[in-house]
């Protein structure tokens, strides 16, 4: 056993020795390379370009643009080069199925790349702003916001008898409280249930379509089921809602505007084109 061990190291020294050499050949042939390209693979040329376009994507998702970062990318560009070559060599690309998945990933790729290039040269102005901010007044004019507490459970069975127990308490606000520490599946169980302020129309459905026919204090009738399981809710308190000064949503009215200024400009694109089904 000692031996063998002694082999394995020998050979992952001899192995990593060998990936020195290799790394020190490449960066020798490298000067003999077409101009802006880190490697080739069988004649193909891979471009400087299509590293930065890996790089770029990688840093964007939080990792650092680092040596080993290239050098890890440049090997996986390398690699699916040798995949993507072959694949041509036994003409896989030229099925119907993969002409269709080509199709749609040409159209997925130029028609982000077509919104992009809109938005980048059409950025919103303060006046779409307020004209989002406007918007925003009217819908929740007059609206009313919600404190809720809220008991997750998994089965109706369980949260019928929730809703029974409480109705029969004495002290109904303690037991609520209770329940939703120690069984709710919901992160609100921390806080024994309770929820910040919340519009109808920040609640799903299912439960804003109920709760703004409850007053204060008033626990649901029956369980309210939505995709995280069966729901108990009592409206702990109501207030009018007042909206947020322009500056404290900006950022959202902003994407907002940009949504709709891209909505109204495909829309034009679709209404100039010649469609034909």
């Amino acid at each position: 056993m000692r031996q063998f061990k002694q082999l394995a190291t020998f050979i992952r020294q001899k192995l990593g020795f060998g990936a020195v050499v290799m790394l020190v050949s490449a960066g020798a042939m490298a000067q003999g390379l077409p101009s802006g390209t880190f490697a080739t693979v069988n004649g193909q040329p891979l471009s400087d370009a299509l590293l930065d376009v890996n790089v770029r994507a990688n840093v964007a998702r939080g990792q650092a643009d680092t040596p080993q970062l290239r050098q890890a990318l440049q090997n996986e560009i390398i690699g699916r080069e040798v995949l993507a070559q072959e694949a041509q060599k036994l003409k896989l690309e030229q099925t119907a199925q993969a002409q269709a998945q080509w199709q749609q990933m040409e159209q997925n790729f130029l028609a982000n790349l077509l919104l992009n290039h809109y938005s980048t040269n059409n950025p919103v102005t303060e006046d779409q702003i307020k004209a989002e901010y406007e918007k925003f007044l009217q819908e929740v004019k007059g609206e009313k916001q919600y404190k809720l507490s809220l008991i997750v459970v998994p089965t109706q069975e369980r949260a019928r008898q929730i809703i029974a127990d409480l109705q029969k308490s004495k002290d109904a606000a303690k037991l609520f409280a209770d329940i939703a520490a120690a069984e709710s599946t919901d992160p609100s169980k921390d806080q024994n249930g309770a929820l910040d302020w919340l519009l109808p129309q920040q609640m799903v459905p299912a439960v804003g379509n109920v709760v703004v026919n409850l007053g204060k204090g008033q626990v649901t009738a029956a369980p309210l089921q939505t995709r995280l399981g069966w729901n108990v809710v009592r409206v702990d308190d109501v207030r009018d809602f007042t909206p947020p000064a322009m500056k404290e949503i900006e950022s959202q009215l902003r994407q907002a505007a940009a949504q709709q200024q891209l909505s109204n400009y495909i829309q034009s694109l679709q209404e100039k084109a010649k469609i034909v089904r």
